[in-house]
């Protein structure tokens, strides 16, 4: 029977996971497993296939050229299985996970790194939007399948999930802090203070953190969104208040520096909306473990 010549399914799942990410270690510790199961499941598939896999490397483990054309049909094939396993346990799903951002996090911190979900799960495809419509709308097109915001969501009906700590800093551009005075917090009240239209009170509570009494009135515009804000730090209009997931990359890009390592101040962090028992719950509970599992680290890329 076609059924004997099949590879242990738990052993094909170690060998993707393995040969993906080049480590046996970082395999375990996808699949929640230790390192001594990853070396057993791969030499289990190994026997099965009469050859070596892997060649052991200083930094992890690299494919022998006859695994080489092997992973990526098994890696589609467990995607397929996957795939096919979702529909059956929910068949309204088609396959398009619909997520629902602000701009500014869309923008700056989501699609920067989703090509490294894409990587994991290329048969979910993520539409993103920033239309804050009826969430539980599901009627055409009008719904979203995840909600992403900064802050907690309650809703009795739908699960929110705590996905990242965040926190707001003070940045500017290199050359505004080359040209401008900035050895203390109270020196930022020299400077225009660019300013979010949702967060007018930001400003002063950082300032009441920093010790440092202000007056009522701040100087310095006011913007649609935290991404606008940042564009015009960028372009040395004045200082901004951000939150620091969505600096990551400008400060690995040195685009902007943060002003000072205190104080920090705190926000809600990232939250994800979803609900449990609709169609696109299996795709919306791996999107959100994999958003867990970000951070708030400079995105690499896939």
């Amino acid at each position: 029977m076609a059924g004997h010549s099949l590879p242990p399914l738990k052993a094909l799942r170690v060998f993707e996971a393995a040969a993906r990410l080049r480590s046996f270690t970082a395999a375990a510790d996808e699949l929640s497993i230790t390192h001594s199961a990853v070396s057993q499941q791969i030499r289990i598939l190994e026997d099965h296939v009469g050859q070596p896999l892997f060649a052991r490397e200083a930094r992890g483990v690299a494919l022998l050229p006859c695994a080489q054309a092997y992973f990526p049909e098994v890696q589609a094939s467990l995607e397929r299985i996957a795939a096919a396993t979702a529909k059956l346990r929910a068949p309204g799903f088609t396959g398009t996970l619909r997520v629902c951002a602000t701009p500014s996090l869309t923008m700056k911190w989501l699609i920067p790194r989703l090509s490294g979900f894409q990587a994991l799960h290329p048969g979910i495809d993520v539409q993103l939007t920033t239309q804050g419509r009826s969430f539980l709308d599901r009627g055409g097109d009008a719904g979203s399948d995840v909600l992403l915001r900064h802050g907690y969501m309650a809703h009795a009906e739908l699960s929110c999930v705590h996905c990242l700590d965040d926190f707001h800093v003070p940045v500017a551009s290199p050359r505004f802090i080359e040209r401008n005075r900035l050895a203390a917090p109270a020196d930022c009240l020299g400077h225009p203070l660019l300013k979010v239209a949702g967060g007018m009170d930001y400003w002063p509570r950082w300032f009441a953190l920093a010790k440092v009494d202000v007056p009522a009135q701040l100087p310095g515009p006011v913007f649609d969104h935290h991404f606008l804000c940042m564009q015009a730090a960028m372009n040395d209009l004045g200082i901004a208040l951000a939150p620091w997931c969505l600096l990551q990359d400008d400060i690995a890009a040195d685009r902007l520096r943060p002003l000072f390592a205190q104080p920090q101040l705190p926000n809600a962090g990232i939250h994800a909306l979803y609900r449990p028992d609709g169609p696109a719950a299996a795709a919306a509970q791996r999107f959100i473990h994999w958003l867990c599992g970000q951070g708030t680290e400079p995105s690499r890329g896939a």
